[in-house]
């Protein structure tokens, strides 16, 4: 096969790669219009700094509060960005970000309130200054660079269907070339399935061994049927896609984006147990 063949198999294996993780469900035109949308904002959805969902019946691109950051850092325009916190005694009430830039007197100034971003996770009840700081960076950057990402949201300001697509289970499909010409003739389904991890694109063909944190010590009890949650917020990559995997595998129930409830005790995932967590 030449070189030319190749970079057009490669090419298209990564557009199906693609199409199935960070832009799933979309239409041919759908997909056209995200793939022009990356190309303008220089963002890579390969590490998960862009995505596509569908939301409504109706397309929406997103981005985490990284994506909007280096869009604006890489601005020539762009003079800094401060934000303040506004709190009730102990409570925290508002984050208030304000962005600057050169050719402009005034800067661009958005305030994001705990009452309508706030969200009933760990992280946020953790962590709510800087969760809410990213929403009002995220309302402030967009309105200082307006043209940049007009119509793009951050995960952060949003509800949590409009996350990233999940890792999931597709079937391995094969680019069929031809010997001859060494064009791409068509494509065939494998019979194997493969894991696919959203946040790098690598295509898992089968789990083989599981990690360092779902190892079970020697002599570890067996499992009782005894209903338990789970939260894989804190895992990334291939270590949340073998724990999601896991959980379906013995029966587990998705109940939000990270939170899962099992019918029994998992051994192998005692780090993500939530024992906090109620319905």
């Amino acid at each position: 096969m030449n070189d030319k063949a190749l970079i057009t198999q490669n090419n298209m294996e990564m557009l199906n790669t693609l199409r199935n993780t960070v832009a799933p469900g979309l239409t041919d035109a759908e997909f056209m219009l995200f793939a022009e949308m990356v190309k303008s904002t220089g963002l890579n959805p390969v590490t998960k700094e862009v995505w596509a969902i569908k939301a409504g019946g109706r397309l929406q691109i997103m981005t985490g509060i990284n994506g909007f950051l280096r869009i604006a850092n890489s601005h020539p325009m762009f003079d800094g960005m401060e934000v303040e916190f506004e709190w009730d005694d102990k409570q925290l009430v508002s984050a208030t970000a304000k962005v600057y830039r050169k050719d402009r007197r005034f800067p661009a100034v958005a305030t994001a309130y705990m009452n309508e971003y706030g969200k009933p996770s760990p992280v946020w009840k953790t962590m709510p200054s800087v969760m809410l700081s990213k929403c009002a960076k995220s309302l402030a950057i967009r309105e200082a660079f307006v043209q940049e990402l007009g119509g793009l949201y951050t995960q952060e300001e949003m509800p949590a269907e409009f996350a990233p697509p999940r890792a999931t289970t597709i079937p391995q499909e094969a680019l069929i070339v031809s010997e001859k010409t060494g064009k791409v003739i068509g494509t065939k389904v494998e019979p194997a399935e493969a894991v696919v991890d959203v946040e790098t694109g690598e295509v898992f063909e089968k789990i083989e061994e599981l990690p360092e944190f779902m190892e079970v010590k020697p002599k570890a009890k067996k499992s009782k049927a005894t209903t338990t949650y789970y939260n894989t917020e804190t895992l990334q990559g291939d270590k949340l896609v073998i724990a999601e995997t896991y959980l379906v595998a013995n029966n587990a129930k998705r109940l939000t984006e990270t939170h899962w409830r099992s019918p029994i005790r998992l051994e192998k995932l005692t780090s993500c147990i939530d024992e906090a967590y109620n319905e």
